[in-house]
């Protein structure tokens, strides 16, 4: 071969196995050969790798009797009971040529061996020939090998049979880092990783020392440390005998197909934003998980975790700052549960716990609470402080469901209880959940087509001053009687209609059906408003400032006369497109009332800036104030807030004489609730009491 070789032993040690190399044996005799000189002898070695006695035919052969063979030859440098065995084991049968390196004063040479077994009685003693290299068939065949290699990009590395590096070709060096003259002769263990075990190494050689070729990716590690992927194939090369003599690796680096493999991994299973889990590797573990659970007779929790208002923050403060809260909720979360336990993100502001093994209903709980408080804790961005709670759902394997899909959407639904519950709170699944479900599901599809069928209608309910008792505007309310159902209570059918989109149509018919009654009833009472809801749903309609537009037209009504009710929490939900509807409507002359004041998260600044006129007291502050003084200092920093702005107030859900005097002595003079009417539909209106001595006779009709 080349001087490039570099010529190593055929002794079958760590050549794929990424080994540790061991420290080399001490020098052998300072006796520096001639320059050039042939280094040839006969050496007489014991079985322990002793020299017994040495014939030189030049001087360029130090004297070596009485020293180990692994203090001669760089190549057997080592553990030497196991290389010299090997050896034997190797030339018991028939006699071996190697080549390895002698060690001389000052530097190493190759020498070529000729290795045979010298049958005596009593121990065996061997007899090593030693002399310049010889190039033999099998060595030409390894030049040609390596010629070939050099003109490859593949990277090629030739060892011999024990492994040791012979030849490497230019583009291993560059895949490597390592020079040709850095590796020869050492193993290819200089490259290990670590990431490989023993199983991987023994069936690599398994299949080698068995003659068949074998293929795998390895994971190496570069000069500058940096790990590498190789797309490896190992060939065993056989000399004239047919016995293996060297072996060859053919590599092709594929680190960067590798990362790619596993970024398009990562980001199958991973949420990017927060580094849990994703939907997707979630499912799959809550799947083995399940398994796992009904093989061993244990319980599993799932929590369904969803943020409380989190899109008013988004919307308000934008998705830096969102995404920041995310990335801090996931931290919490996951310093709440165990490592072994399950912290995904499903998307949005969703999040699933997966808890596995657990001990009981109450020990779930305990954790839900803990869940609960560490997100209550202040979160502190930017210099600001945000305050985070969240409704968490339960569902217990195999208790309640046996399915993944049951289990998911229990979990979910348990998790709309506790939003409905009030927020910041924990349900676990209960059957009856299911029912009511199920009762949404068929009031769902009796929805579908209800408009069409004239199932709904309108009802009506006063807004009265409290000084006079006379009725200043009236607020649309809508009903629904189903054939099927019958009248289906409000907070039952509006939500559905809002997650089936049937609100918006619902809405334009209903809009249009009270500017006509209350347009009849101006016809004696021409001051009389209308307060109209609009629901969060229809602000996401593009065509909403039209649709509102042509209703007017189309009825004739007078613009100021309308005031369109939002709450609080919608009034927040996507600021800029809020604001530019609410900015058309202003300029049409149509007033803005914010209803359910107190309860969500707007600002003096955004009232100001959406042009709101009125503010309606959400009647849980009105209820309470029959219990104590804190509802009336609430209810009184409202007036006066509402004051010093310019704003008119309505107290919703006024209910008895004694909530009637206090919010008059506070100095509320709109009132509404069931003390003065419940919502009548148009043609009733004439026999509240409010109406009787208010409203003329003719002015009133169900159209």
């Amino acid at each position: 071969m080349n001087t490039a070789s570099g010529f190593a032993c055929g002794v079958q040690e760590c050549a794929f196995d990424h080994r540790d190399e061991q420290p080399r044996a001490a020098t052998g005799p300072g006796i520096a050969p001639p320059e050039g000189a042939p280094a040839s002898g006969v050496l007489l070695v014991s079985s322990a790798g002793m020299v017994l006695r040495q014939t030189r035919f030049s001087d360029a052969l130090p004297d070596l009797t009485g020293l180990h063979l692994g203090s001669v030859f760089e190549s057997l440098s080592g553990p030497r009971v196991t290389l010299w065995s090997r050896v034997m084991a190797d030339c018991v049968a028939v006699p071996r040529n190697y080549v390895w390196r002698l060690r001389c004063a000052d530097r190493d040479r190759p020498v070529q061996v000729e290795c045979a077994c010298l049958h005596t009685e009593g121990a065996g003693e061997w007899l090593l020939r030693l002399s310049d290299p010889q190039p033999d068939a099998g060595s030409r065949k390894l030049e040609m090998l390596a010629q070939a290699a050099h003109q490859t990009d593949d990277a090629v590395m030739i060892t011999c049979a024990g492994g040791l590096i012979e030849y490497v070709n230019p583009a291993f060096e560059r895949s490597t880092g390592y020079r040709a003259d850095e590796v020869l002769g050492r193993s290819p263990g200089m490259l290990k990783s670590g990431r490989h075990g023993a199983k991987f190494y023994a069936a690599l050689w398994d299949t080698i020392n068995g003659g068949h070729v074998f293929r795998a990716v390895f994971t190496n590690r570069r000069k500058n440390g940096e790990l590498y992927f190789e797309e490896k194939t190992i060939s065993p090369i056989r000399d004239e005998w047919q016995r293996i003599s060297h072996f060859v690796a053919t590599s092709k680096d594929v680190s960067e197909r590798i990362r790619a493999h596993d970024q398009l991994e990562y980001l199958a299973n991973m949420d990017t934003l927060t580094d849990l889990p994703n939907r997707r590797l979630f499912m799959d573990r809550l799947n083995q998980a399940m398994q796992r659970a009904t093989r061993l007779d244990r319980q599993l929790a799932v929590l369904f975790i969803d943020l409380d208002r989190f899109k008013v923050i988004n919307d308000t403060l934008g998705h830096r700052v969102g995404d920041q809260l995310l990335t801090e909720v996931a931290g919490r979360l996951r310093a709440c549960v165990r490592t072994a336990d399950t912290v995904a993100r499903l998307g949005g502001d969703e999040f699933t716990i997966l808890l596995e093994d657990v001990a009981s209903r109450q020990a779930v709980g305990q954790i839900a609470d803990k869940i609960l408080s560490m997100l209550g804790q202040g979160i502190r961005l930017d210099d600001r402080q945000f305050f985070i709670s969240a409704s968490v759902g339960i569902t217990l394997f195999p208790d309640d469901a046996q399915s993944i899909d049951e289990l998911l959407s229990r979990a979910d639904l348990s998790m709309y209880q506790a939003k409905s519950a009030g927020r910041n709170t924990r349900r676990f699944y209960e059957q009856r959940m299911d029912q009511h479900a199920h009762s949404d599901f068929s009031a769902e599809i009796a929805l579908h087509g209800a408009l069409e069928r004239r199932e709904f209608f309108l009802v009506y309910q006063p807004i009265v001053d409290a000084a006079s008792g006379r009725v200043l505007a009236l607020e649309a309310l809508l009903r629904w009687n189903s054939p099927d159902l019958g009248v289906v209570a409000p907070d039952r059918f509006i939500p559905i209609l809002e997650e089936t989109g049937l609100i918006v149509p619902v809405s334009r018919w209903s809009l249009r059906e009270a500017l006509a009654e209350v347009r009849r009833m101006q016809q004696s009472r021409p001051d009389m408003k209308l307060a109209f809801n609009l629901s969060g749903r229809q602000l996401r309609d593009d065509d909403l400032v039209g649709d509102i537009s042509s209703a007017l037209v189309e009825t004739g009504f007078d613009p100021h006369m309308l005031e369109l009710e939002i709450t609080e929490s919608m009034l927040m939900e996507d600021l800029p497109r809020t604001s530019e509807i609410m900015a058309a409507l202003d300029a049409m002359g149509v007033s803005l009332a914010i209803d359910d004041f107190g309860t969500g998260y707007s600002s003096l600044a955004y009232l100001m800036r959406f042009s709101v006129r009125t503010l309606k007291i959400d009647r849980s502050f009105v209820r309470e104030l029959d219990g104590g003084a804190d509802a009336a200092t609430i209810v009184r920093a409202i007036l006066s807030l509402a004051g010093s702005m310019g704003l008119e107030i309505v107290a919703e859900g006024v209910e008895t004489d004694s909530q009637f005097a206090h919010l008059r002595e506070l100095g509320c003079h709109r009132l509404q609730g069931y003390l003065f009417g419940r919502p009548a539909i148009a043609g009733d209106l004439l026999h509240l009491p409010c109406f009787r001595h208010d409203l003329p006779a003719a002015g009133v009709t169900s159209g």
